[in-house]
């Protein structure tokens, strides 16, 4: 198996972008790219790495719609230090139009607040669920990135948003009942028919710590699956980050020589035009013919 974090220092010492992997394939680039970031727990830092990374693809001249898809703990918002008037739930609501909620969090990068609303949507009747498929697909087209902070664990409204996107951003640490949680997570997303799932290893003490969890993961999903999953980071344990995250400062503190932005910023150059085999609709396209 080929060693991924050696790709990534080669990527750092070359200069060069990677080509995307056999799984992933480049699309137009008039179509917005949807990026579900996700885990089968908390506290592994899918949120701060959907900060980074959104930071990191703005950097790349690309304009990025970053999305609080939390249902149950929406919290974007705080840790980027902003008080947002109107959120999704309040658009699903009817109580508010798609440009009221959107706000422009850092150069590139703007935020959807999330809310527990969004799970009226199955409830919604056949016209007003239309009307939002719309308005949800006209706003895709503003942008080249979509990512989707989820929430953790399986449930239905955590899946519906993985398995309609183009990659699945799957984080995972080395804590046995993360690997216990990921497997669980790549299975459900795997019964559901998503094909595009990445692995980012946070909190690794090293990299061969990181490197090793990841082949625990892959051992798993193909003796079980028979398919596996694809490494894509190994991101470290940094108090750096904590304190930045404190300071509300995820999406403007990317100087220096920091290693966890210095991966994410690689993470975002590999995956970088990247979209589904075979797509021929958007993201919010294929969520709400679900829905049907």
């Amino acid at each position: 198996m080929i060693d991924q974090a050696q790709k990534l220092r080669e990527i750092a010492r070359d200069a060069a972008v990677r080509p995307p992997s056999p799984l992933i394939q480049r699309v137009s680039s008039k179509r917005c790219v949807s990026i579900a970031v996700t885990s089968g727990k908390g506290g592994v830092g899918k949120t701060t790495l959907s900060l980074v990374l959104a930071s990191s693809l703005a950097k790349l001249q690309k304009k990025v719609l970053l999305m609080d898809a939390d249902l149950g703990l929406a919290n974007l918002h705080i840790l980027l230090g902003l008080a947002p008037r109107f959120n999704l739930g309040h658009l699903v609501a009817g109580e508010c139009g798609m440009d009221d909620i959107i706000i422009e969090a850092a150069p590139g990068v703007y935020l959807a607040p999330g809310a527990s609303g969004l799970e009226r949507l199955a409830n919604l009747d056949a016209g007003r669920l239309e009307r939002l498929r719309m308005d949800f697909m006209g706003l895709e087209d503003r942008y080249d990135y979509l990512i989707m902070d989820t929430g953790a664990g399986i449930s239905s409204a955590v899946t519906g948003f993985a398995r309609n996107a183009d990659l699945v951003l799957l984080v995972m640490t080395l804590d046995p009942s993360s690997l216990a949680d990921a497997y669980a997570m790549v299975k459900v997303l795997y019964e559901k028919g998503s094909t595009n799932i990445a692995v980012a290893v946070n909190m690794a003490a090293n990299e061969r710590e990181g490197r090793a969890r990841f082949d625990d993961l892959n051992k798993l999903v193909v003796k079980f699956l028979k398919k596996p999953v694809e490494l894509y980071a190994i991101l470290p344990n940094d108090s750096e980050i904590l304190r930045l995250g404190r300071k509300q400062i995820h999406l403007v503190g990317q100087g220096g020589g920091n290693k966890f932005y210095g991966i994410t910023s690689l993470l975002a150059r590999r995956i970088c035009g990247a979209g589904k085999i075979g797509a021929d609709s958007g993201f919010f396209d294929r969520l709400f013919k679900g829905m049907r």
